[in-house]
């Protein structure tokens, strides 16, 4: 009996589309909903970027270039009133300049006070900033280092120390070798290495008569041996030339012209 409002007939694909249908019919139905809340009412905004210490940074640093130019029109001020009292006589009118003078240099004093702390707030920022850029540098330097690490570790799997040690020892053998070769091919066969003290001492004394005999004979001319058969022709140009007669035409190198 109760069971009839569910239809139930000869399959049960009715009773399942009636159970499931209000499901999807309500889900579809909420998000209809909170689009049309988001649009009424708007949805959550993304919350804007963190400002950088640079950005910081110059940021304080133009509000300390706006309260430097509010400083320098105080100064200005001042000025003007330094000059009203000069030219003023002392009474109320000098009382009133002296008054605003004061009022003026109050703010100045302000600002300064805060161009100050201005630039502390400027200078740790600063700060903070090196400390940061030396940070991000070190890291760098750390991966540069571990990159080069690797790649040198893989090179030195390449190259083996004991063959290092056996290319040195073949390399000096070979060297040895060489020179061993070198003096067999500089070796003298016609000389007589035997030579004993005694024909050294013969062979000294008889150069050292030599030069005694030469020395008290007093040979300086040039040996027979080195003197030429025949002598060699002056040179007509050493010759002076012989002096022009008087009234005789000479040329340019002073030579007599003849006709």
């Amino acid at each position: 009996s109760w069971f009839a409002p569910l239809s139930l007939s000869t399959s049960p694909a009715p009773l399942f589309q009636r159970l499931t249908l209000p499901c999807i019919f309500s889900t579809t139905s909420d998000k209809k909903k909170k689009f049309r809340m988001k649009r009424l009412f708007g949805g959550k905004k993304e919350a804007p970027p963190a400002p950088t210490l640079g950005e910081a940074t110059e940021t304080a640093n133009k509000r300390g270039a706006v309260l430097d130019e509010k400083i320098k029109a105080l100064d200005k001020q001042l000025l003007d009133f330094k000059n009203q009292l000069k030219s003023t006589r002392a009474g109320p009118a000098q009382n009133r300049i002296k008054q605003r003078a004061l009022q003026v240099l109050k703010q100045k004093r302000m600002y300064e006070g805060q161009r100050d702390q201005l630039s502390g707030v400027v200078w740790n920022m600063e700060q903070a900033s090196f400390a940061s850029e030396n940070v991000q540098t070190a890291i760098h330097v750390v991966d540069a280092m571990k990159s080069s690490t690797a790649a040198l570790k893989t090179e030195m799997q390449k190259v083996h120390i004991d063959d290092i040690e056996d290319t040195m020892d073949d390399m000096a053998d070979l060297l040895e070798d060489t020179n061993e070769i070198n003096e067999a091919l500089s070796r003298n066969y016609a000389l007589d290495e035997e030579i004993d003290e005694t024909e050294l001492d013969d062979e000294l004394a008889a150069i050292d008569e030599q030069l005694q005999l030469e020395s008290e004979l007093g040979e300086t001319e040039t040996p027979s041996y080195l003197v030429d058969e025949e002598p060699v022709p002056a040179d007509p140009a050493a010759e002076p030339a012989q002096p022009a007669a008087a009234g005789e035409q000479v040329d340019e190198f002073g030579l007599p012209v003849h006709a």
